[in-house]
């Protein structure tokens, strides 16, 4: 049986051979231009569907590098206002013991209150301070609010609230961008412990409180102790509670005073009839301290009680100085953890583009190979037609 070859299927077959060739060829151009050797997603739906994955990671990524470097800012800004707070607390202790030394006269006092209210309002100024957005450092969660505001008696308040803003800087890690203003400055621990001691001591005297603990967290009683004068040159001591008296003993400063879950101890040279009053207060202001200051700076260097209190905020200016260079080295913590992150981040993206790029990038040898073979194929296919498409029987008779 002879099979017919009919002209025109011939043709069309050899049509679809070169516009074969000829789409190999475009897509080997396209893949030169563009450097990617997939052009659309059917190419390799697989590797283009991992491509676009790695894509999405490395736009996450960009976006903890970007908050990191928003919160850096925010940090080293706060590091600095902190740092600066530092220094007043530390400049106020050193004025305020030196109003402790008998010798000053009652205008070198006056000096050192000029200088404590001149370090006050600054201070005030600081935690006031805002950022480049326009937000206030200290106000914690309130940024827009003004968190410290001083009223007509010298008395500062606080307007802002006890939270912090947290700040997505990997997948699994939030850092805090922010320290509210009380926490800071408004609730800095007692450095004698559970109470702030009121001085009454008589001429002469160095009492001062070391410690006041009770580990009754339910007692609020304020207490009182007061020093007597024993017949065998002892001191004994009374211990008032709310104003009734609840125990009377010797006291041995080897045991300090000692009632229910209440412990005091004092320090220095006692006289009789002085006595220590202790209110409750785990925590005080700062802002309470320098006006504490700045009044007692007006009392006589002879008054045994005024320079008692003047130990006491120098103590108080010494806590607030050690609280927030604590606070300070958590913030310089927060920022280390910022630029180990970052790094990771970094080392992430190199990898991820390494892994891309084994799909995406073009190999350019092989596709200018390709582009060689296809273009031959097409001409010599071309070329072929060429020679056969004229052939007829009528060119044999």
């Amino acid at each position: 049986m002879i099979n017919r070859v009919a002209s025109f299927h011939n043709y069309q077959s050899v049509q679809n051979e070169h516009r074969r060739l000829e789409s190999k060829v475009n897509y080997n151009q396209q893949q030169l231009a563009s450097g990617k050797q997939l052009i659309s997603p059917g190419d390799d739906p697989i590797a283009t569907h991992y491509v676009q994955q790695v894509k999405q990671q490395d736009e996450q990524v960009n976006q903890f590098i970007d908050a990191i470097v928003l919160v850096r800012n925010r940090l080293e800004h706060k590091e600095v206002l902190i740092s600066s707070a530092e220094q007043y607390s530390d400049q106020a202790k050193r004025s305020t013991m030196e109003m402790v030394n008998g010798a000053l006269s009652p205008e070198d006092r006056q000096a050192h209150a000029t200088q404590l209210q001149e370090l006050s309002r600054n201070l005030l100024q600081l935690v006031n301070s805002q950022d480049e957005t326009g937000n206030y450092t200290f106000a914690g969660t309130k940024p827009k609010t003004q968190p410290f505001f001083m009223d007509a008696a010298g008395k500062v308040s606080y307007a802002g609230d006890s939270y912090q803003r947290l700040m997505k800087i990997s997948t699994n890690t939030e850092v805090a961008t922010n320290e509210p203003g009380n926490k800071l400055f408004m609730e800095v621990v007692n450095p004698y412990g559970d109470y702030r001691p009121s001085y009454t001591l008589q001429s002469g005297s160095e009492l001062q409180l070391a410690n006041a603990q009770n580990l009754d967290a339910a007692d609020t009683a304020n207490y009182k102790v007061t020093f007597v004068a024993m017949p065998n040159g002892d001191f004994g001591y009374q211990l008032e509670q709310n104003g009734v008296a609840v125990k009377q003993d010797i006291y041995d400063p080897s045991q300090g005073i000692q009632f229910n879950d209440l412990s005091v101890t004092v320090k220095g040279l006692i006289q009789a009839g002085d006595s220590i009053e202790l209110s409750p207060q785990k925590t005080f202001s700062v802002f309470d301290t320098f006006q504490d200051a700045v009044a007692l700076a007006k009392e006589s260097v002879s008054d045994a009680s005024a320079t008692a209190e003047l130990h006491r905020a120098t103590d108080e200016f010494q806590a607030a100085f050690g609280h927030l260079a604590k606070v300070r080295t958590s913030v310089g913590t927060r920022l280390s953890s910022l630029d180990v992150h970052e790094a990771q981040h970094e080392d992430f993206k190199l990898s991820l583009a390494k892994s891309k790029s084994r799909f995406e990038d073009l190999d350019y040898a092989k596709a200018v190979i390709d582009f060689n073979e296809n273009q031959m194929a097409l001409k010599a296919s071309q070329t072929a037609f060429g020679k056969v498409k004229d052939l007829t029987l009528f060119n044999y008779i």
